[in-house]
């Protein structure tokens, strides 16, 4: 549908933004089931308790509600659809845009809170690889979004909440072909039955750390992807709800799938933990997922449930995870997030990351399977520690696919397992061109990066962790935990020796290449420190701190504590410091805004609660030798 044909209120994806009748939208909502019924809601159909429930919900300052189509509920027999049911859908979503609600249906729903409720008729076919049920999820997307075509609040159609969970062998089985194609199939059907309608597919967090296809870069069928992401299900040893780890994983996440495509976080909060700290979580976890650049976020869940029936029965647990509890109080959490709703829709509206100067490159890696030669292990952990690393050292960066690495002055490879002679030509190039490069092996032989670029070459390898068990460089001393096995022992061809070990083998080199420079350190750093409070046995962001200050590269804005993010987002000229203390406890710092051509360096200093945030708002100086505009704007709010 042509954009001058859209309904209006209906929303519109813009340069990875979303918008709503041609201004800038934030989507700020929650997940919900009603408290009584649970996920019964569809059969004990209940408007009063609806309409309340929505009405509170824009009282409180939402946008959003997402809600799940229980496959079960609206196609009882195979290829038979309820009216009734159907009926119910427009009424659920006609209710919402009584009070100004936009939804996110999430259709498809089979898996909820760890148990099935699957369509009797399915019999455990196949959802990927069995051609009738193909069809069947084909005419099924098509049916609900045509029942919904006519309303202007549908936000987008999720395609299935955590879908690959039914059957996770056969979800394994699929390849990102496969992946794209199911994809393909079912948000055709949507944009046929609705046109205009934005499609996406809501997967946690093994979306980005888990081995399947279902992945943000796969994900070109779809308009963008959601994403999940709870501290308790990591890979990362996340050491509380608490931790600064904690805080810091969602908008990880948000920052891996934007190098792909645009990200809803749809489903946010906190399990195992008190209401306080639950709060803490959500007001730190919520500001660092917006200044990384997600399009809107909803918190799981609304309410506290009354019901004990499934899932409940078998996870009570699940019950006590809403923003209100059962009585309808409103828990800390929601006041932590009816602030944050608040300032995303009006003072932060049309916000967005600035360019990044620091980029994150994650090789390609050995997609084929190479037995014996490929390298064991998980490529995970290590970009998860280079996103905390560069967030400490208060460098402005991004992930990307390496296609164009030019726009940054600065790139790191971290831990790099495995690199193909295509991504190392990649490398050189962008090398030669003038930018800085920050690699650092994670395998003897497929990660050595290259003699020709980083001037270094293996020796041999050693089974004497002791032998390489620290450097020390730029006056700080870092431990080197090295995995069980060969560990590369290198020598000089060409490069700079910056640091060594114990051994007098190379740990840091330095080489000129082309235009640039290319910094090689012979450790896995990232991929080690994920351990229980390893990152905080050494000062891990000055490497890469100290890297950024020998290229040039200045923080537009920084603090002197490395657990206070600072991220700055930009309006047109106008400048926005998100500073957020990940720490569980109150920081004193100084944030530190870099002179322009109209003004001289700023300075403020705070006194940040735990999990506390700052907004700092100002005017971006025009380039030197430009004319300096009068009067620039200042300000600054919290």
């Amino acid at each position: 549908m042509a954009a001058g044909t859209l309904k209006p209120g209906r929303i519109t994806l813009v340069d990875g933004a979303l918008y709503r009748d041609g201004r800038p939208f934030f989507s700020v909502g929650c997940d919900y089931h009603p408290s009584r019924a649970g996920c019964d809601y569809w059969r004990e159909w209940d408007t009063a308790t609806l309409d309340a429930d929505f009405r509170r919900m824009a009282d409180l300052g939402f946008n959003t509600v997402r809600f799940f189509v229980f496959w079960a509920d609206f196609e009882p027999e195979e290829g038979m659809y309820d009216p009734v049911m159907t009926a119910r859908l427009r009424e659920l979503v006609e209710i919402a845009g009584r009070y100004g609600l936009l939804c996110l249906p999430s259709l498809l729903t089979i898996w909820m809170n760890g148990q099935r409720f699957d369509p009797p008729w399915r019999d455990g076919r196949d959802l990927w690889h069995d051609a009738d049920m193909a069809e069947r999820q084909r005419d099924f997307v098509h049916h609900i979004a045509g029942a919904l075509r006519g309303a202007p609040n549908v936000l987008a159609y999720d395609l299935g909440d955590e879908i690959i969970h039914v059957d996770r062998a056969a979800s394994a089985a699929l390849d990102a072909d496969g992946a794209r194609a199911w994809w393909a199939l079912l948000a055709g059907a949507v944009r046929a039955a609705d046109p205009g309608a934005l499609v996406l597919q809501a997967n946690e967090a093994s979306a980005v750390v888990g081995d399947h296809a279902f992945r943000p870069e796969h994900a070109q069928p779809l308009d963008l992807v959601a994403l999940h992401g709870f501290p308790v299900w990591t890979p990362f040893h996340i050491e509380s709800v608490s931790a600064p780890k904690a805080t810091s994983f969602l908008s990880y996440l948000v920052r891996r799938g934007r190098a792909h495509t645009p990200v809803y976080v749809d489903e946010m909060g906190s399990y195992g933990c008190d209401e306080a700290t639950a709060a803490g979580y959500l007001r730190a976890a919520a500001h660092s997922a917006f200044a990384a650049g997600a399009v809107g976020t909803a918190v799981w869940c609304w309410q506290d449930f009354t019901t004990e029936r499934k899932p409940y029965a078998l996870r009570p647990g699940e019950r006590f995870v809403g923003l209100l509890d059962a009585d309808g109080r409103e828990k800390p959490a929601m006041a932590e997030y009816r602030i944050f709703a608040r300032r995303a829709t009006t003072e932060l509206a049309g916000f967005a990351p600035v360019p990044a100067t620091v980029g994150v490159f994650l090789p390609e890696g050995d997609s084929d399977g190479g037995g014996y030669l490929s390298t064991s292990g998980s490529d995970a952990p290590a970009a998860f520690y280079a996103h905390l690393l560069l967030q400490q050292a208060h460098l402005s960066y991004e992930f990307t696919d390496g296609a164009e690495l030019e726009r940054y002055a600065m790139v790191v490879c971290p831990s790099v397992r495995h690199l193909s002679l295509r991504d190392q030509r990649r490398l050189e190039r962008y090398a030669a061109s003038g930018g800085t490069v920050l690699y650092s092996t994670g395998d003897l032989l497929h990660g050595a990066g290259g003699e020709e670029l980083f001037g270094v070459r293996i020796k041999d390898f050693t089974l004497r962790a002791a032998e390489q068990e620290a450097f020390t460089w730029a006056g700080h001393r870092f431990p080197v935990d090295w995995p069980p096995g060969q560990i590369p022992v290198i020598d000089t061809a060409g490069a700079e020796v910056l640091a060594a070990f114990p051994n007098g083998s190379p740990a840091l080199t330095r080489k000129s290449y082309g235009h640039g420079t290319a910094y090689y350190l012979n450790a896995p750093l990232e991929d080690r420190l994920n351990a229980p409070y390893r990152l905080q046995e050494a000062p891990w962001h000055r490497l890469y701190a100290t890297v950024a200050e020998e290229a040039g590269i200045r923080p537009e804005l920084c603090a002197d504590d490395p657990l206070v993010e600072t991220t700055v987002l930009g309006r047109g000229d106008e400048r926005c410091g998100v500073v957020i203390n990940h720490a569980p406890t109150e920081a004193r710092t100084t944030v530190r805004r870099a002179a322009t051509a109209t003004d001289p360096e700023t300075t403020e200093h705070l006194v940040l609660e735990a999990k506390g945030v700052h907004l700092s708002f100002w005017r971006a100086g025009p380039p030197p030798g430009t004319a300096v505009p009068p009067a620039p704007v200042k300000g600054t709010r919290t």
